[in-house]
């Protein structure tokens, strides 16, 4: 059975302007907003249940000065326009802002879901010093939320440089992470999609805004012309390892023909298997072909290899007199 996910993310382009001579342009914060606004709507045009708009998007292009001006709280104006938005196209949105809390100012991803509904925020934990000295608090943990779609993780651009977070919602079970940010991000993005089996989704306030699936693979990109593109994820997917049961890839292309689609990684010494039947489970498929999933074989391996530290095996000499 599938679990189908319509992903979309964006990217604003707002580096230069859309007209010749193409000069660098200066926003205006109000229009860079209508511009995010109308992303989701040609995002829910396409049926995706999911979109993500750039970090402090409303801002990009502005300098760090410009900070205090953009504050506002968390259910302020813009949170409730981009409600509105995720509300009428029942839409789970994903969006940045900068948020005043009391005294002082965070850089937030908020996570609203179909229902126009907050379903958590998180502020960034890894600001730059240039932000620190514009005036940005930084958050101290890691957040991740469950959703009808999922369970999804948030971060925030210059947090990349900083493995321990993505550990962190990989260990809170996130199944998708959402990364909004000002630039692109590049071969990281696809190194933590890998070693976390995570769906990594890009969305930045340049150019080239990614969906990476967790072989580490660009499955869609934005660039300067296409500012929305949608992927489908099959969050039930099944992933295994060959060893023992390579053998075994042949055999479910037989048993299952058109109601399965399998792909092989070579190099991995992986394969994954997707069920185009909505009636044929995952689960059905495991089982009646005798599979080991990926993460139970690692299980057990970890499992064995404990042991062994533990109780190393004792292997009788073969040493021959002369």
């Amino acid at each position: 059975m599938t679990k189908i996910i319509r992903i979309a993310t964006t990217s604003l382009a707002t580096l230069e302007d859309f007209a010749p001579p193409y000069n660098l342009s200066h926003p205006d914060p109000k229009a860079t907003f209508a511009r995010g606004l109308a992303l989701i709507d040609a995002a829910a045009a396409t049926g995706a249940h999911l979109v993500c708009l750039p970090e402090t998007f409303m801002a990009a292009g502005l300098p760090a000065s410009r900070i205090p001006d953009l504050a506002e709280p968390l259910d302020g104006p813009s949170f409730q326009a981009l409600a509105e938005r995720a509300r009428r196209h029942k839409i789970h949105v994903v969006a940045g802002m900068f948020v005043q809390i009391g005294t002082h100012v965070e850089n937030h991803a908020i996570l609203i879901n179909a229902a126009g509904e907050l379903v958590g925020s998180y502020s960034k934990k890894h600001p730059t010093e240039g932000e620190i000295n514009g005036g940005i608090t930084p958050g101290n943990r890691a957040s991740v939320f469950q959703t009808d779609i999922g369970r999804i993780g948030l971060a925030i651009c210059f947090d990349l440089n900083w493995a321990d977070l993505w550990q962190d919602m990989a260990d809170q079970g996130a199944e998708i992470v959402c990364w909004i940010s000002a630039y692109e991000g590049g071969f990281p993005l696809q190194a933590y999609a890998w070693l976390h089996k995570l769906t990594v989704v890009s969305s930045v306030q340049s150019y080239q805004g990614k969906i990476i699936d967790r072989t580490g693979r660009i499955l869609a990109e934005t660039s300067r012309w296409g500012r929305v593109i949608t992927w489908d994820i099959d969050l039930n997917k099944g992933w295994f390892h060959t060893d023992g049961q390579g053998e075994k890839i042949v055999a479910v292309q037989t048993r299952y023909g058109s109601r399965v689609r399998v792909e092989t990684f070579g190099q991995e010494h992986m394969f994954s298997i997707e069920s185009c039947d909505p009636v044929l489970k995952m689960a059905d498929i495991v089982a009646e072909m005798h599979l080991v999933t990926y993460e139970t074989y690692i299980a057990r391996c970890t499992a064995a290899q404990s042991h062994g530290r533990a109780h190393p095996p004792v292997i009788a000499s073969r040493n021959v007199n002369p």
